[in-house]
């Protein structure tokens, strides 16, 4: 309840001041104006600020002071207290002997300087407020929120203090004195919320009290009333406020660069955190220690508006506000480069602008208004150099839309490089962009073996051409341009391309990007090809597996085999479906129209018959071999029915007479699809097998549901083996064989029994455990 009430106390307490501050700036004008005591005792204007009150009405350095207000200047409390001419209405001023009047009434006492000023008091108090909302919970905002309002209390006392409001002196060299040691108790906060990181606070404690006995010095009576020794105090008070602060600047950056040879050669988060802090304390408080409090200390005025340099301060609560809200950072050293060197760049065109000016309006360039001019064209080409890169990526699809293209297609082809498996899928997934993107006829992959060529085209391109070219026996046509992916073992791959269909030549942002696209190929195909390899020698380790005990023990392995035989059986199936099998059905299409179009004699007739007979007969092979290698019938019409239409087909052309007999159908039906796909493939090996070395008469096979068992016979009066033999494994090459049928039992927690002698044909059977699941 207590807290609650001082803060609400200082909350009103501050409120009402700055109040007083803003009521000051708008009843008084800024005179500008300084004085001093001659050896005759008479008050003599000593300086005048550029653009004041004091200029505007006529007074010039020299000038004596004879009365302000209708009093003597040494009961004027500005002159005795400031040894200034603030918040007077009139003047009487005398000059080479002659006396004038002069008025400081009827102008605009809110200046655009004292404008700017609130606006940056507003938005200080806004940061402060929004931060709270964002990070209440925070310490190290709350410790922010103080640094921010203390700037806020700065820019509304200055307008205060240049009027020669005694309050508004108070409590700009508050202000100004707590800057440092604001930020540095945040930094200590901050460190310990971030990083667990504890810095002292023994200093900490000896700043505050410094403060708190200035505080007591400045505050003395003698700034409300006149004392002879005010002008004293006030003097000493400003050296010491502007001291005090370079002393807390230089005590923050020593700590931060101590802080920074301890962790500069780690890559963590407080390494970067420090160097983003220091570089924001530089770039904020530079420009005003630089430009005008030092100058101010030495020669008695600034280089630069404090005000002006006071904009630079800031970027200082922005960077921490960042670092207390996000919990990732800018590489700063990145930043700091690119900053340094676009600054560098902005000196040349600034210089030459501080130069004209010099030359074109030479009495009006002071040399403190040419400096202020040339930072602030420095500051604001370094920010416009700095930007232009994110401004040229916004605008880049209207500057530039050609490249704009260009990359949107790469980052698309780039990512649908990671989801291929096989080299039939380039056609589809690359190929297509690639020609789209370059605007050509066509574009081919071509895979050149020893003995063999396979190419993936697409669009208009003459695949004899290429073959031709790659076999020795023509010269590449000009039409076609040839670029070399890869070289493996059992293959070379290359990438050809026709010309655009605007007959022009490619750019060299194409000719770039196509060499980009040509690398990443490179890198897919090799992917590829390791993968259909690594498949291969896992198949061939799959049927080294050397008994069924150790069998067991690789039960996952086993699954994973036929999941990814499975996967590149339905690939080639649908490569024959999508490719081969559609490519002859356009030509017997073709073929046809041929046949209706022109009038053949009789036996080119026939003859053109007979081929398209022989294609159906092609397609009709091929469509067999699309089923055996994936069976989607299990799916549709149930694994008893597939293997019927199995056995319909084989029992055409096999060498002995093939029976099947299936009982308790719906049973079998309600099991999983996985086991139905293993039964499958069980069935169809035993007739591969059967085909090549049983030389039987007779094969018969039972599928029947037995007390939860799923029981597959298989016998057949063929020559048979000696079974305690090691067979010829031939899963490594075609994928069949009674290993591979050992196995896929195996991976059903199946058993079986396998009976042959020489001479007396051979006898298995399969016992798999049921499990209940959905026939999808």
């Amino acid at each position: 309840m207590k807290e609650r009430l001082l803060f609400k106390f200082v909350l009103i307490l501050m409120v009402s001041i700055q109040l007083w501050f803003l009521y000051v700036s708008t009843q008084y004008p800024v005179i500008g104006a300084g004085v001093k005591l001659n050896q005759a005792g008479s008050w003599y204007v000593s300086t005048i600020n550029e653009r004041n009150s004091a200029m505007k009405a006529g007074l010039q350095i020299g000038d004596v002071i004879v009365q302000v207000n209708g009093r003597d200047p040494i009961e004027y409390s500005s002159v005795f207290k400031w040894h200034s001419l603030d918040q007077a209405d009139h003047v009487l001023a005398s000059r080479n002997g002659s006396e004038f009047q002069v008025s400081f009434k009827g102008g605009r006492n809110f200046t655009d300087y004292d404008a700017l000023a609130v606006t940056l008091a507003a938005l200080s108090l806004i940061g402060s407020l929004l931060l709270l909302k964002k990070k209440r919970n925070s310490p190290s905002a709350w410790y922010l929120t103080l640094v921010l309002l203390d700037m806020s209390g700065a820019f509304m006392a200055l307008g205060a203090s240049i009027r020669g409001d005694g309050l508004g002196k108070i409590m700009m060299f508050l202000f100004i004195m707590l800057v440092p040691i604001l930020f540095l108790h945040f930094f200590v906060v901050f460190l310990k919320e971030k990083q667990d990181y504890q810095l002292s606070i023994k200093l900490l404690k000896k700043m505050y009290t410094v403060v708190t006995a200035g505080i007591a010095l400045i505050s003395q009576i003698t700034y409300f009333w006149p004392s002879p020794l005010t002008y004293n105090i006030y003097r000493f008070n400003s050296i010491f406020c502007i001291v005090y602060f370079l002393f807390g600047f230089l005590l923050a950056l020593s700590i931060l660069s101590k802080l920074y040879l301890k962790y500069r050669k780690e890559q963590s988060y407080i390494s970067t955190m420090i160097k983003t802090v220091w570089a924001s304390i530089f770039v904020s408080f530079t420009p005003i220690v630089c430009f005008s409090f030092i100058p101010n200390y030495l020669y008695g005025y600034g280089w630069m508006n404090s005000l002006y340099a006071g904009i630079f301060v800031f970027f200082f609560p922005i960077t921490l506000a960042y670092l207390v809200v996000t919990t990732k950072l800018y590489d700063i050293d990145v930043v700091l480069r690119r900053v340094l060197l676009t600054a560098l760049i902005a000196t040349v065109p600034s210089g030459i602008f501080v130069v004209m000016i010099k030359v074109l309006f030479p009495a009006e360039a002071a040399f403190a208004r040419l400096l202020m001019m040339f930072v602030l064209f420095v500051a604001i080409l370094t920010l416009v150099l700095y930007s232009l890169e994110n401004m040229f990526a916004k605008l880049e699809p209207i500057l530039f839309p050609r490249k704009y293209y260009l990359q949107s297609a790469l980052k698309k082809i780039a990512k649908n490089l990671g989801s291929i498996t096989s080299f039939r899928e380039f056609k589809d997934i690359i190929l297509v962009d690639i020609v789209n993107t370059l605007q050509v006829f066509g574009g081919a992959i071509v895979f050149q073996y020893k003995d063999s060529l396979e190419i993936i085209k697409e669009g208009n391109i003459n695949v004899s051409e290429i073959e031709s070219y790659l076999n020795g026996e023509k010269a590449l046509p000009p039409s076609l341009t040839i670029y070399k992916i890869n070289h493996q073992e059992e293959y070379t791959s290359y990438f050809v391309l026709t010309g655009k269909r605007t007959t022009a030549f490619l750019g060299v942002e194409e000719k770039q990007w196509l060499q980009l696209i040509i690398t990443y190929l490179a890198v897919s195909l090799e992917n590829v090809h390791l993968i259909r390899k690594l498949t291969l020698k896992l198949e061939e380790l799959a049927s080294q597996i050397p008994n069924e005990q150790a069998g067991n023990d690789f039960i996952w392995f086993r699954k994973l085999m036929f999941e990814l035989q499975e996967k590149e059986r339905v690939r080639i199936a649908t490569d024959l479906h999508d490719t081969t099998m559609q490519d002859l059905f356009f030509l017997k299409e073709r073929l046809h129209l041929l046949l209706e179009k022109y009038a053949l004699t009789k036996q080119d007739k026939t003859q053109m018959i007979s081929i398209i007979d022989y294609i159906d007969v092609i397609n009709s092979n091929l469509r067999q071999s699309c089923f055996e290698l994936h069976p989607y019938l299990i799916k549709e019409i149930g694994l008893v029915r597939t293997i019927e239409q199995l056995i319909e087909m084989e029992a055409a052309i096999a060498p002995f007479e093939l029976k099947f007999n299936a009982s308790l159908t719906n049973v079998i039906e309600m099991r999983d699809l996985e086991t139905k796909r293993h039964i499958f493939r069980m069935v169809q090996e035993l007739i591969n097998n059967a085909k090549k070395h049983s030389q039987a008469d007779q094969v018969q096979i039972d599928l029947v549901d037995h007390k939860s068992l799923l029981q597959l016979t298989y016998l057949d009066d063929g020559v048979g083996f000696e079974s305690s033999l090691a067979l010829v494994r031939e899963i490594g090459s075609s994928g069949t064989g009674i290993e591979q049928i050992k196995s896929r039992i195996l991976s059903l927690n199946g058993e079986y029994e396998l009976e042959s002698s020489r001479g007396k044909g051979m006898r298995l059977f399969v016992s798999i455990p049921m499990k209940e699941g959905l026939s999808a």
